[in-house]
């Protein structure tokens, strides 16, 4: 996708919602050049965890040092492709105003293409700041419509108007992405406002028209040790349905990949699981561990490696990842006192990451 006017989105493009940090980055980076032809990741950036003892303005000094060195990060990370911006998960209205005007008015020295997110619900100086940088750029502007923006749909579409008219923006400047975050396993969800959201006024005019939602759940308590788990991927699932139905337009797929959508910040501070989390075509394969017991990557590893279903280690960086580990496990296994090597949480979530980009990039690229 490109930025500016009338390079229109089509239906046949990914957008990931991912957030900024460490697993997501290296899934980002380590992509084949012909997936990412057919992605734009949507990036959103996290306060930086706090430290014992630290003040919170000591948090927001930091994520402003890290803002300044931005640009450069991600174009080692992604590229000068495309990617949208949100800044909604930041602290406070200054910061993210602020943060907007510092990363997007030095991204064209970096050759680097950002798209600002924002919520019509975000304060004016938000908004300023977006369309302000949006303009200089050139790069248009992404508004991000959550499940009570449809309330009611004609003071939806005033609202809509009105953002426009007062930042002198067309539609065919603004990609529009309606997320509506979890859905429930029959759909209702989905369908509900899938079908309310054609009712957007000149919705064949915007740039883009996304639709995101989020499936995978909030913990793994329910999936079991030593059992096989299938997980459906109803947030994929879904769109192939709605994409039968007779819509107005059809929108881009976009998902929370391997993670589930409402952001807990205080889930950083605890020890997952040492699961793997792989995507198959319509589900998820869940191979569940126990908490720091980094031997069950390296045999879980091993059984998905030898499971038809694996993709095959030259499918991903991902999948290469899971080969490799998997080739480790016999040696581990005879001395696993002085063998390393299993990987941690942040190197089994950037694989699995990984893998459910290409994955993803794949399907949407090959649909009829």
């Amino acid at each position: 996708m490109k930025s500016g006017k009338n390079n229109m989105l089509t239906y046949k493009h990914y957008i990931p919602i991912l957030k900024w940090k460490g697993a997501e980055q290296g899934a980002l980076k380590e992509l084949d050049e012909e997936r990412k032809k057919s992605i734009t990741p949507l990036i959103q950036f996290v306060m930086p965890r706090q430290k014992p003892n630290e003040q919170l303005e000591d948090v927001v000094r930091r994520f402003e040092e890290q803002i300044e060195k931005m640009p450069e990060k991600i174009l080692d990370v992604w590229g000068a492709s495309p990617a949208f911006v949100d800044f909604s998960l930041l602290y406070t209205t200054e910061l993210k105003a602020k943060s907007i005007e510092s990363l997007l008015s030095k991204s064209p020295q970096y050759g680097i293409r950002l798209i600002p997110t924002v919520h019509l619900g975000d304060d004016a100086q938000i908004h300023r700041a977006a369309s302000s940088v949006a303009k200089k750029n050139n790069s248009g502007i992404c508004l991000r419509l959550i499940c009570s923006d449809f309330k009611d749909v004609s003071e939806l579409n005033k609202r809509v108007d009105d953002f426009l008219t007062s930042y002198k923006l067309s539609p065919d400047e603004v990609d529009l992405l309606v997320d509506i975050k979890e859905i429930e396993e029959n759909g209702t969800k989905y369908n509900q406002y899938l079908s309310i959201s054609q009712s957007i006024v000149n919705l064949s005019e915007w740039r883009g028209f996304i639709f995101a939602a989020g499936a995978f759940p909030k913990d793994l308590t329910n999936c079991k040790l030593d059992e096989e788990n299938l997980l459906p991927r109803l947030d994929w699932q879904n769109w192939l349905k709605e994409l039968k139905n007779r819509l107005a337009r059809k929108p881009a797929f976009s998902d929370y990949t391997i993670q589930h959508p409402i952001y807990e910040e205080s889930s950083q501070f605890f020890h997952p699981t040492t699961s793997i989390k792989y995507s198959l075509e319509n589900d998820w394969l869940i191979m569940k561990g126990k908490k720091q017991k980094y031997n069950l990557y390296l045999a879980n590893a091993k059984l998905l490696s030898q499971d038809s279903r694996f993709s095959g280690e030259n499918f991903s960086n991902g999948d290469k990842y899971i080969a490799d580990r998997a080739r480790h496990y016999d040696k581990y296994i005879k001395n696993p006192e002085k063998e390393k090597g299993t990987g941690n949480a942040k190197t089994w979530i950037e694989a699995g990451i990984n893998h459910h980009l290409s994955l993803v990039a794949h399907q949407v690229a090959t649909l009829a």
